[in-house]
Protein backbone atom coordinates (compact mmCIF):
# COMPACT_ATOMS: atom_id res chain seq x y z
CA UNK A 1 0.00 0.00 0.00
CA UNK A 2 1.50 3.35 -1.04
CA UNK A 3 0.75 6.33 1.19
CA UNK A 4 0.84 10.01 0.29
CA UNK A 5 3.92 12.10 1.09
CA UNK A 6 3.98 13.06 4.78
CA UNK A 7 1.50 10.34 5.84
CA UNK A 8 2.31 8.54 9.07
CA UNK A 9 2.79 4.80 9.52
CA UNK A 10 -0.29 2.66 10.16
CA UNK A 11 -1.17 1.83 13.77
CA UNK A 12 1.03 -0.92 15.19
CA UNK A 13 3.93 -0.38 12.76
CA UNK A 14 7.39 1.01 13.54
CA UNK A 15 8.46 3.55 10.92
CA UNK A 16 11.96 3.35 9.42
CA UNK A 17 13.31 5.83 6.88
CA UNK A 18 14.74 4.33 3.68
CA UNK A 19 16.91 5.70 0.91
CA UNK A 20 18.42 4.49 -2.37
CA UNK A 21 22.14 4.08 -2.98
CA UNK A 22 23.35 4.14 -6.58
CA UNK A 23 26.81 2.95 -7.65
CA UNK A 24 28.72 2.44 -10.90
CA UNK A 25 31.40 -0.27 -11.05
CA UNK A 26 34.04 1.03 -13.46
CA UNK A 27 35.85 -2.27 -14.20
CA UNK A 28 32.94 -3.59 -16.30
CA UNK A 29 30.69 -0.53 -16.16
CA UNK A 30 27.85 -2.07 -14.19
CA UNK A 31 25.21 0.08 -12.57
CA UNK A 32 23.94 -1.03 -9.18
CA UNK A 33 21.18 0.24 -6.93
CA UNK A 34 20.01 -0.89 -3.52
CA UNK A 35 17.40 0.15 -1.01
CA UNK A 36 18.89 0.82 2.43
CA UNK A 37 16.71 0.97 5.52
CA UNK A 38 17.89 3.50 8.09
CA UNK A 39 18.07 0.97 10.91
CA UNK A 40 20.68 3.15 12.59
CA UNK A 41 17.81 5.47 13.52
CA UNK A 42 16.24 2.87 15.85
CA UNK A 43 17.14 2.23 19.47
CA UNK A 44 20.08 -0.10 20.15
CA UNK A 45 18.75 -3.49 21.27
CA UNK A 46 19.67 -4.83 24.71
CA UNK A 47 21.40 -7.82 23.08
CA UNK A 48 23.67 -5.93 20.70
CA UNK A 49 24.46 -7.82 17.50
CA UNK A 50 28.10 -7.78 16.44
CA UNK A 51 29.43 -9.15 13.15
CA UNK A 52 33.17 -9.61 13.34
CA UNK A 53 35.53 -9.65 10.40
CA UNK A 54 38.41 -12.10 10.22
CA UNK A 55 41.89 -10.59 10.08
CA UNK A 56 44.34 -11.23 7.25
CA UNK A 57 46.78 -12.85 9.68
CA UNK A 58 44.15 -15.34 10.89
CA UNK A 59 43.40 -16.40 7.32
CA UNK A 60 47.11 -16.84 6.54
CA UNK A 61 47.63 -18.94 9.69
CA UNK A 62 44.62 -21.13 8.88
CA UNK A 63 45.83 -21.66 5.29
CA UNK A 64 49.36 -22.45 6.50
CA UNK A 65 48.05 -25.07 8.96
CA UNK A 66 45.90 -26.58 6.21
CA UNK A 67 48.86 -26.73 3.79
CA UNK A 68 51.19 -28.29 6.39
CA UNK A 69 48.62 -30.97 7.24
CA UNK A 70 47.53 -31.58 3.63
CA UNK A 71 43.94 -30.52 4.40
CA UNK A 72 41.35 -29.34 1.90
CA UNK A 73 40.16 -25.75 2.25
CA UNK A 74 36.65 -24.76 1.25
CA UNK A 75 35.35 -21.20 1.17
CA UNK A 76 31.94 -19.63 1.05
CA UNK A 77 30.53 -16.16 0.77
CA UNK A 78 27.18 -15.24 2.27
CA UNK A 79 25.91 -12.10 0.58
CA UNK A 80 22.31 -11.97 1.75
CA UNK A 81 22.49 -13.44 5.23
CA UNK A 82 19.80 -11.21 6.72
CA UNK A 83 17.70 -10.71 3.61
CA UNK A 84 15.16 -13.36 4.57
CA UNK A 85 15.66 -13.39 8.33
CA UNK A 86 12.42 -13.55 10.34
CA UNK A 87 11.26 -10.25 11.83
CA UNK A 88 8.97 -10.12 14.84
CA UNK A 89 8.24 -6.38 14.62
CA UNK A 90 5.87 -4.77 12.15
CA UNK A 91 7.97 -2.38 10.04
CA UNK A 92 6.82 0.45 7.76
CA UNK A 93 9.46 1.85 5.36
CA UNK A 94 9.14 5.51 4.46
Amino acid sequence: DIKAEGASAPVGFQEIKCHMIFDVKMENFRRKARLVAGGHMTETPATLTYASVVSRESVRIALTIAALNDLQVKAGDILNAYLTAPVSERIWCR
